[in-house]
């Protein structure tokens, strides 16, 4: 069987599937990790799943919660248990690409395009604008968003948290990610965005512009856009989607490696058996739930700010959303009503 794409879907299932005794060639059109704009996040059931499915976690930094903050105010939502990890994108390629090369079964080629060549399954782990959406075919999201990342040395009081700052133009993100690093990462609606826009939200945001007063650069600036994608049909006769192919809810979740990784084992499943279906309901409904919660929060932060600081006021209303994020509940009305009652 063949895998389109060494990312962190198609290195991870490629892990999987040969521990499960199938012989995997997995095509990589890339001779070495890179970067990429990107959250670099792992919700704690997206570690979860990683580490059974790689038999342990790269390094990176552990992060206990998030910190939201609006105009001021500000709340902090641990998760319920377990923890995230934070790992700059090309380090965690290049420690799964490494995984893969080494389990018996995987056939890694690197620098190397996937095309047909009569296998008996494929599967498409190979991202946003994957080939196989020509069969499968993709929908952009109707809010139009653009993403930009990069890291910093030197920024102040990066703790254990994840920290998101809403803002009219957007959303900003604070992360640790190991070795002295801080991801900082910026969301934006497209009609407010700007190229130097992460710069701009850092000198808007009194505390983030005494925190990164001093702060230097030191991975260039990537962009992101559209952010998010709808894929209704991740299946089809001897092919299966995963990861980014599969669909990508709106950074703002901060689920896109999280879903990647907990696809792989009803991936495999579904594979083994033949039941292909399965894999469509089941990761249809997680990609539901993500959508749902992306423009929920997207809301909030839409209007100056106003939609954050009300969520702010009602602190009983975020760990509810954060059970969400982390697949603890599904997101529906009697969920938002029970929390915020």
């Amino acid at each position: 069987m063949a895998i389109a794409g060494a990312g962190p879907a198609g290195a991870s299932l490629a892990i999987a599937l040969a521990r499960a005794g199938a012989r995997v060639t997995l095509f990589e059109k890339d001779a070495e990790p890179r970067l990429k704009a990107c959250g670099e996040g792992i919700l704690p059931h997206g570690v979860r799943a990683l580490a059974e499915v790689a038999g342990g976690l790269p390094d990176g930094a552990r992060v206990r919660g998030l910190r939201f903050v609006a105009g001021g105010m500000s709340v902090v939502a641990d998760f319920p248990e377990g923890f995230g990890l934070v790992v700059r994108r090309d380090r965690l390629h290049a420690w799964l690409r490494e995984r893969a090369a080494a389990t018996p079964g995987v056939d890694l080629r690197l620098a190397t395009r996937y095309a047909p060549c009569g296998e008996s399954f494929t599967v498409g782990a190979d991202g946003l604008r994957s080939q196989f959406h020509r069969r499968l075919p993709a929908r952009a999201p109707v809010v139009r968003r653009v993403g930009l990342s990069t890291h910093f040395g030197g920024v102040e009081g990066i703790e254990d948290r994840v920290e998101v700052f809403f803002h009219e133009a957007g959303e900003i993100y604070l992360a640790p990610c190991g070795g002295g690093e801080a991801l900082v990462a910026a969301l934006f609606h497209q009609d407010r965005f700007h190229r130097n826009g992460l710069v701009r939200l850092l000198r808007a945001i009194p505390e983030l512009r005494e925190r990164t007063a001093t702060a230097e650069q030191t991975t260039p600036m990537l962009a992101a856009a559209p952010l998010g994608l709808q894929v209704p049909k991740v299946v089809d006769d001897r092919l299966l989607l995963i990861g980014d192919a599969a669909g990508a809810p709106d950074p703002i979740t901060g689920d896109g490696l999280a879903i990647a990784f907990a696809s792989v084992a009803p991936a495999v499943t579904a594979i083994a058996s033949g039941d292909l279906a399965e894999y469509q309901r089941v990761r249809g409904a997680i990609g539901r739930t993500a959508e749902r919660l992306g423009r929920l929060l997207i809301g909030l932060g839409r209007f100056q700010g106003r939609g954050a600081r009300a969520l702010l006021r009602r602190p009983g209303l975020v760990p509810t959303l954060l059970d969400v994020a982390v697949a603890r509940r599904p997101l529906g009305a009697a969920t938002l009503l029970r929390a915020f009652l």
